[in-house]
């Protein structure tokens, strides 16, 4: 056991591998600030100590009663910790800039307060309102890396966090290998869609082992390690349950050349309809007719091709005037694409003013201009920055609203370094689909690593290797994202072309795939484009 304020030691075998790394900048990633900036954002004050504790009790409204629960987390030993060893372990070393425990409805994962717990002789404590069903939410590492741990919450008493939240995956798991196997249901799975679906199935039946043998509480690390195993197996599983026409896209930030256009076909056009996301930073004519002529070259190709009409990094520094003429400019110098991101990013607190405005008359525009579909884009995060920010508190905030009616796809974008996401990613991708029933849904970018992504503290797959990572986590996320009836596509993959540039010098087969990366020669692709490739394969159904 650690001593409170130091190093990580905390349950599972990547809590007590974890570094403790020197203080990271007040922003990570995409622009989102962290609980730094809550007190001024209207957030709840950082928990703790006594503040945070009367904070909290007052209820979320100020008003509401709430019943204080006492929470055990314990360490791979079994002995419970200190909230000073939980942080440590739950900001990867990082400090209160990685303090981002969260209390949610449990049914609609909207954040209903940020920073609940708190400390009281020894205890560690958390306020929650009564007659409504919440769950704690926060970071928490096992082998597979850090996840968005979530765990349901009795309405009084007590309870052992890392247990409760690991019978939690255990019983989703067991609902979904029922719907795997149904005949009934989706197309079962078929070649190493179903081996990958054995491979759930037997973690699966090893959590089942271990509670049969009457596991205790005091072990809750231990058979949330097991869970953890089992849930990123059956989300990798659940690519063999994609419905016919989702699509696996890449996502291109500037005009690919033909050698790179036919990266992107090989990679996400292997065995089902493929598609890209192009990002149109500039939107000068001699840039739009670049991506003109390579928009024509893939959809002649068979790849779905989907403009961003602004991404979110460069809306605030647009008027109202600019942002109507970049509109008119991308729309009208590339009329045939096949679908149009709307708007980037909703929920991040870079936007500038009104994004919701701006996407609504780009979702306008669309449907009075063309044929496209229009897709929105929603910032991941359950309790990294405010409470007004997280993704289905956006997401409430939307519901019903003009721009929804607009909207066709409604996406969301995750950077696991700077929120992690981990075993919750089949629980949030249907909790978005439980609030838009009438849309489909997808993973509209992801990232990981590289240039501007590698602040986050948090891991994903591998701590160490890059390319490990993303293999691991586009193999998971795709998965989770595909895998049920109302899926769009995923992963529309960030920075797709300097990921594979990047991994052209490491021609090691670290997937096991075959052939090294060759950095773009004939045919040849790095770990990101195979990673691409093998989820096009392993779904189902071929696309149309």
């Amino acid at each position: 056991m650690t001593e409170p304020g130091g190093a990580p030691a905390g349950p599972g075998d990547g809590a007590s591998r974890l570094p403790g790394p020197p203080g990271a900048p007040e922003a990570t990633g995409r622009g989102m600030t962290r609980r730094r900036a809550l007190l001024t954002a209207g957030g709840l004050a950082l928990a703790g100590g006594a503040a945070g504790a009367l904070m909290t009790r007052l209820g979320p409204d100020g008003a509401s009663p709430t019943t204080t629960i006492t929470l055990v987390l314990r360490d791979a030993d079994g002995a419970p910790m200190t909230l000073a060893q939980v942080r440590a372990i739950q900001s990867a070393g990082k400090g209160e800039d990685g303090y981002d425990d969260a209390l949610l409805d449990s049914t609609t994962l909207e954040v209903i307060a940020i920073g609940p717990l708190y400390e009281e002789d020894g205890a560690i404590l958390v306020d929650v309102p009564e007659g409504r069903d919440c769950a704690l939410c926060l970071s928490w590492p096992t082998s597979q890396g850090y996840s968005a741990l979530i765990a349901d919450l009795p309405p009084h008493g007590s309870a052992e966090v890392l247990t409760l939240a690991a019978r939690d995956l255990h019983q989703r798991q067991r609902a979904a290998l029922a719907a795997l196997a149904d005949p009934s249901g989706a197309a079962g799975p078929t070649g190493r869609a179903a081996s990958a679906l054995e491979a759930s199935r037997r973690a699966h039946a090893a959590t089942q082992s271990a509670i049969d043998s009457g596991i205790g509480d005091e072990q809750g690390a231990r058979l949330l390690e097991l869970a953890a195993a089992a849930q990123v197996a059956l989300d990798t599983a659940l690519i063999g349950a994609a419905p016919p026409g989702a699509l696996i896209g890449a996502t291109l930030t500037e005009a690919p050349s033909p050698q790179q256009r036919g990266a992107v076909i090989a990679a996400t056009g292997s065995a089902r309809r493929g598609a890209v996301r192009l990002v149109l930073d500039d939107a000068s004519a001699p840039a739009l007719a670049a991506w003109r002529e390579a928009a024509d070259a893939l959809q002649r190709a068979g790849i779905h091709v989907m403009g961003q009409i602004c991404d979110s990094e460069g809306l605030a520094a647009l008027s109202d005037s600019d942002f109507d003429k970049r509109l008119d400019a991308v729309l009208a110098a590339l009329p045939g694409l096949d679908s149009w991101e709307v708007g980037n990013e909703l929920g991040g607190d870079w936007l500038g003013e009104d994004p919701v405005g701006r996407a609504t008359r780009a979702a306008r525009a669309v449907k009075e201009r063309t044929g496209a579909l229009t897709v929105l884009t929603l910032y991941y995060q359950l309790g990294q920055a405010a409470a007004q920010g997280a993704l289905f508190n956006v997401a409430a905030s939307l519901a019903g609203g003009e721009l929804m009616g607009l909207v066709d796809v409604v996406g969301i974008s995750v950077y696991p370094q700077s929120h992690p996401l981990g075993t919750a990613a089949d629980r949030v991708m249907s909790a978005l689909a439980d609030r838009f029933p009438g849309k489909r849904v997808a993973v509209t970018e992801l990232g990981y690593g590289g240039g501007d992504l590698d602040e986050g503290p948090w891991w994903f797959g591998s701590r160490e290797d890059a390319d490990a990572a993303r293999i691991a986590l586009i193999a998971q996320v795709t998965g989770a994202a595909l895998g049920r009836p109302q899926a769009w596509g995923a992963p529309f993959w960030w920075y797709f072309l300097d990921d594979e540039e990047a991994s052209a010098s490491g021609a090691d087969d670290a997937d096991g795939s075959g052939g090294g990366a060759s950095g773009g020669g004939p045919g040849g692709l790095g770990p990101v484009g195979r990673s691409l490739k093998r989820a096009s394969e392993r779904a189902s159904a071929p696309g149309s």
